[in-house]
């Protein structure tokens, strides 16, 4: 058959396929002699006919080619180079303090088609851009930053670090937090009052507790208590606070501490219920929110990999996933 042609005008009732395209497995695009600034290729049935190309990439879309002085497409721009790897920047949306502070970088992988991440180290009531830019080994490629700013917003307090995060909602306590600064103090033979010296040390301290609850506990999808359950989930929580990995506490009201946890305790919520127990732990400000701190302790995110690929009707199918030894992985059916 061809293209855009039927049998006898009958229309899709008379194909002989399952499509009215039978080339299912079609990869190669050949363009003819002509000036082209651009060529856009989607299975979206949902894009009109004006010939506008659509701004944004979505799963969707097949190739996206801009032939300003490049025969590059694809939703980044390497400059012509091999990319090798993927970075993640954001910053604070109309901002005087503007700058892109880096927030994950990845390993570029040509298996896969999806890469997911999740930044967890994030201000409430703050609104964010962000924006992607493909490395190929040290040289950056141009920067691909996204149309519609993201508005943050949660309620409760939440402790998280690079792979983790925990919401300390129930029975919170936030103790008397100290400042703690240093300082040195001289007397001297003939004098009256003492030489104090000040140092650069400015730093909080102090103690949490909480009640962690299992979600089917906490939002209360049962009426009884298992207390296997929530020994496990108490005992992950646990272990989380003794990680030994930097943590961020982040607060309804804006704000953020980057922490160390230690002095990990538990207490019995009463004696009349002990199958739950309250969780409290030491903590101890290790910098700030900054590019400085991120890389020193560990909180550059990477990303969750996924694969997909379309059915006839131009839907996307979600592929089980397998790494280098060829082990299944868990499908992840996740958008970036």
């Amino acid at each position: 058959m061809i293209i855009g042609v039927d049998y006898y005008g009958y229309g899709f009732d008379q194909m002989f396929f399952d499509t009215p395209i039978p080339t299912s497995e079609l990869d190669e695009v050949t363009m003819g002699a002509g000036m082209y600034d651009e060529m856009f290729v989607s299975v979206d049935e949902d894009i009109g006919q004006d010939q506008t190309v659509p701004d944004d990439w979505t799963l969707k879309t097949i190739m996206d080619a801009d032939f300003n002085n490049s025969l590059e497409a694809g939703s980044i721009d390497g400059n012509g180079h091999v990319v090798t790897e993927i970075q993640c920047y954001r910053r604070e949306y109309m901002s005087t303090d503007n700058e892109w502070q880096l927030v994950a970088q990845f390993d570029y992988e040509k298996e896969y088609n999806l890469y997911t991440v999740v930044d967890r180290f994030i201000e409430n009531h703050k609104v964010y851009q962000y924006a992607v830019v493909p490395l190929a080994k040290e040289i950056m490629g141009k920067m691909l930053i996204n149309k519609d700013p993201i508005n943050s917003e949660f309620s409760g307090t939440f402790i998280s670090d690079i792979g983790a995060n925990y919401p300390m909602n129930i029975d919170f306590q936030f103790s008397d937090m100290a400042y703690n600064t240093n300082m040195s103090t001289q007397v001297p033979l003939n004098g009256q009052f003492p030489i104090v010296s000040y140092g650069n040390a400015n730093y909080r301290t102090g103690t949490v507790s909480f009640l962690p609850l299992t979600p089917q506990q906490e939002f209360g999808y049962t009426n009884k208590i298992d207390a296997h359950e929530e020994l496990v989930n108490r005992q992950k929580v646990i272990d989380f606070l003794n990680n030994g990995k930097a943590k961020v506490i982040r607060r309804d009201d804006g704000d953020v501490i980057v922490c160390a946890t230690t002095g990990v305790k538990t207490s019995l919520k009463s004696e009349a219920i002990d199958n739950i127990s309250t969780v409290s732990f030491d903590f101890t400000e290790i910098g700030k929110l900054d590019y400085n701190t991120m890389v020193k302790a560990g909180m550059i995110a990477t990303a969750g990999k996924s694969v997909y690929t379309y059915d006839d009707a131009g839907d996307i199918n979600w592929n089980q996933e397998y790494d280098r030894d060829g082990d299944e992985r868990s499908r992840r059916n996740v958008v970036l």
